[in-house]
């Protein structure tokens, strides 16, 4: 019976030491965690830590906080360093499927059914963590014609996990820079998705979202509304 209970204890110690382990922690003036081991020890110079990824950072002794050690769990999501979690330079480039949706033009008389596929791309800065502008650039095929669209981007994250909700809105105009025969128009979208975190440097997303188009082909006019579905890389 002690055999059983000593194999049972040592087990349990065993479980609990697989599950938890002890790791540096950096902790920065802008809320910042990064969890790794430490290559070079805070000095006047600054800190320098690699995650768990392998990736390596420095940080200037200004924008620390403090430094530690503590144990965690297991947990690849609490330790992961998320893209872009702060200010700085961004690019996402998105494939995209639109769906006509009500009807076309002024009179109302004739039902969207055009569909369109869309190569984007929106190269921006995140302010924050949470918002980041950028200005996107893109073309679109819609059949028989195309449109280069040219817009201004905001993006909004409530918060940053390896599976991140985004909400997005954009402004500008889809220019007929390609056909003799078509003006294009004012171009608006809203929607939201999902971001899911690679590594620190890339992102998958993934977005749905609602889409106005102005446009006027020789002498008609082309309004419509669209529902587009996205999916790309941030980086």
């Amino acid at each position: 019976m002690k055999t059983i209970i000593l194999t049972l204890m040592m087990s349990f110690m065993a479980i609990m030491a697989f599950g938890q382990d002890k790791m540096d922690v950096v902790y920065l003036k802008d809320g910042r965690v990064v969890k790794g081991s430490i290559i070079k020890p805070l000095d006047a110079d600054g800190v320098q830590i690699m995650t768990t990824e392998s990736d390596v950072y420095t940080f200037s002794a200004e924008e620390v906080s403090r430094v530690g050690r503590e144990k965690f769990q297991h947990d690849n999501l609490k330790n992961k360093v998320i893209v872009h979690d702060g200010s700085g330079f961004t690019n996402i480039t998105t494939l995209g499927l639109g769906f006509g949706v009500g009807s076309v033009g002024d009179e109302r008389s004739s039902d969207n059914d055009e569909t369109y596929f869309a190569l984007h791309t929106v190269n921006g800065y995140h302010l924050n963590r949470s918002l980041s502008l950028g200005v996107g650039v893109g073309i679109e095929w819609f059949g028989d014609y195309e449109l280069v669209p040219l817009y201004a981007d905001i993006r909004f994250h409530p918060s940053l996990t390896e599976w991140a909700p985004f909400f997005y809105g954009n402004l500008g105009f889809g220019l007929g820079l390609l056909e003799n025969n078509v003006d294009g128009g004012l171009m608006a979208g809203v929607g939201g998705g999902i971001q899911k975190s690679i590594n620190s440097n890339l992102a998958l997303v993934g977005s749905i979202g609602y889409r106005f188009q102005g446009n006027t082909i020789g002498t008609e006019n082309m309004d419509a509304h669209f529902l587009q579905f996205s999916v790309g890389v941030k980086f």
